[in-house]
């Protein structure tokens, strides 16, 4: 049997950019098969070579089942991470991110919901294609305890946009009912069914009040805005985590008590203390960072799953969960983790991550073209 070395074979074809998947084999016909798409576009080019070393055709068909090992090709995509922006919109959120009082037009004085919404809208821009997500705000009125079921604007890819006009169109007003807020969103994520990882970013200034009464009860129908309640939203924090939704925190200024024990109740350690413009977009970059999926999805499942090679913008990965790439829930699926994923992280210009199907006795090569 004639053994091909993938990189002789592609060195002659021009570079393909973006998500990007090969087939290839040979057998005793001598064929490989490469197949090749970019921005959904699919080229495929069949490469036949004489048994003797014969010249080399083109034509726009793959080979036979045999020659190609009766693999399909299949491209990796990245699967994003849903987030939830469970902010605070309290009538406190008017005071400066330094001290517990209003900026009254002070020079180098920043309002706290100002600083908010300039850390949403730039990482909602850095982290396009990698997070999908959506926005809560609490109270759901201009003043008092209510928060309404649902969300301001549901989870999706294209959300960023609907988000930013949100935020920018709203002021700051009414109380801190964050024990309602958490439920309706934990609520609201039983309705999302995309299979993604579902978190809450919860972005708060101080301590919640508007405790349920026995008239009110829990999950938006107001309370007592005169009483705290950081039991009852430990609670619900502790029941979204239960749920699979990991809670992180970020508190906002410089009296916002001790936030350690949501983000604990969310099984995230500890809270991000933002008291400067920078802090809050310092949190918002860390935490995205954190969350932001290094998990790909394929479009079929590889037809030999121990003979499989994945690269990162063209150099092979290693298969090792923690330093390398591993199959994910399922074998149309793997997971990046440690450096690769790091690197995808840091990525600006975006990482490409390439999947090609080995043959038996076709050595996979160190870097592709």
């Amino acid at each position: 049997m004639r053994k091909f070395h993938l990189v002789s074979i592609l060195s002659g074809l021009a570079a393909v950019v973006g998500g990007l998947a090969y087939s290839a084999c040979d057998s005793s016909s001598g064929q490989i098969g490469v197949s090749s798409s970019k921005g959904g576009e699919a080229g495929q080019i069949s490469i036949s070579q004489g048994g003797n070393g014969g010249s080399g055709t083109a034509s726009g068909v793959l080979p036979t089942g045999d020659a190609n090992c009766g693999s399909t090709t299949s491209n990796a995509a990245r699967q994003p991470a849903d987030v939830l922006l469970v902010l605070d919109r309290s009538g406190s959120m008017d005071d400066s991110t330094a001290a517990d009082q209003s900026c009254n037009n002070q020079a180098g004085c920043t309002a706290r919901w100002p600083a908010l919404t300039s850390a949403v809208d730039s990482t909602l821009t850095a982290t396009s294609g990698a997070i999908n997500w959506g926005l809560k705000l609490f109270s759901s009125s201009g003043d008092g305890c209510t928060v309404t079921s649902g969300v301001e604007v549901p989870i999706a890819a294209t959300s960023v946009s609907a988000i930013e006009t949100q935020v920018s169109n709203t002021s700051p007003g009414g109380n801190t009912p964050t024990e309602q807020a958490i439920e309706a969103a934990t609520t609201y994520y039983g309705t999302v069914k995309d299979g993604n990882t579902h978190v809450i970013l919860l972005a708060t200034d101080g301590e919640p009040n508007c405790a349920p009464t026995t008239t009110t009860g829990h999950g938006g129908g107001g309370g007592n805005n005169t009483t705290a309640n950081v039991q009852g939203t430990i609670n619900a924090i502790t029941a979204a985590k239960t749920a699979g939704i990991p809670v992180y925190v970020i508190g906002i200024g410089p009296s916002v008590g001790n936030l350690d024990s949501f983000a604990q109740a969310g099984g995230t350690t500890s809270y991000f203390p933002a008291t400067t413009p920078q802090d809050l977009t310092t949190a918002f970059s860390t935490i995205s960072k954190s969350v932001a999926s290094c998990t790909f999805s394929l479009a079929s499942t590889p037809p030999d799953p121990s003979d499989v090679a994945v690269y990162l913008n063209k150099n092979l990965v290693a298969k090792d969960p923690t330093n390398g790439w591993a199959f994910g829930a399922n074998d149309q699926s793997i997971v990046l983790a440690g450096t690769p994923c790091d690197t995808i992280m840091a990525s600006t210009t975006g990482a490409v991550v390439q999947i090609l199907y080995g043959c038996p006795g076709v050595s996979v090569p160190t870097n592709i073209p």
